[in-house]
């Protein structure tokens, strides 16, 4: 009995070292490259070397020329849409609740339409009673320049200017992982 009791012994311990294990490594990996665990959860893949953000002009819903140099000083989240794209669709609602809850705070949401005109841009942004800046790229030029190959995209940047990270795909941004992301973010732009 007690070779019984000792062998079960031996396979508990050895489950609770494996899932600690695991813990710590999950917990590495979204700490690798400056990052953090709500990166890595996120599926926010973040650049060990920093690059500049392309500067880039566009006009927003209402012809306005919008530049992204406007927004040094604070934390960006450039995302990359259309009206068509489904899973584009799914994220701007979560979207809107993370803009309206960090826009006081340094942060900002610009959303660069790809392909698109201005109408349905428009029509779009009043159905989903969006607040955030949407642009116009309706010749591809700017998507083009990040290299967007897949909608969504949206690429993080710091409040230098460099892009930080880049996520491809959609995302739930109503999560506490997106909450302490661009929390972290923009800690990390106060102390820089």
């Amino acid at each position: 009995m007690t070779l019984v009791f000792r062998k079960i012994h031996l396979s508990i311990l050895f489950t609770f070292v494996l899932c600690v294990g695991l813990s710590i490594t999950l917990f590495l990996e979204g700490q690798s490259a400056g990052g953090n665990y709500s990166a890595s959860y996120l599926g926010i893949q973040e650049y060990s070397s920093l690059q500049d953000a392309k500067d880039f002009t566009l006009k927003d819903i209402t012809n306005k020329k919008v530049n992204l140099k406007d927004f040094r000083g604070k934390v960006v989240m450039l995302n990359f849409w259309a009206t068509w794209c489904g899973p584009c669709r799914e994220e701007m609602p979560s979207m809107e609740k993370l803009y309206r809850q960090f826009k006081d705070k340094g942060f900002v949401i610009i959303a660069v339409a790809s392909g698109e005109e201005v109408n349905s841009v428009n029509k779009f942004i009043k159905q989903y009673n969006l607040t955030f800046p949407a642009l116009i790229d309706s010749d591809y030029k700017v998507s083009d320049n990040y290299k967007v190959w897949a909608l969504p995209t949206t690429y993080f940047i710091n409040s230098r200017g460099q892009i930080i990270g880049k996520a491809q795909g959609g995302r739930d941004w109503d999560t506490k992982q997106a909450t302490q992301y661009i929390t972290s973010l923009l800690q990390t732009s106060i102390v820089n």
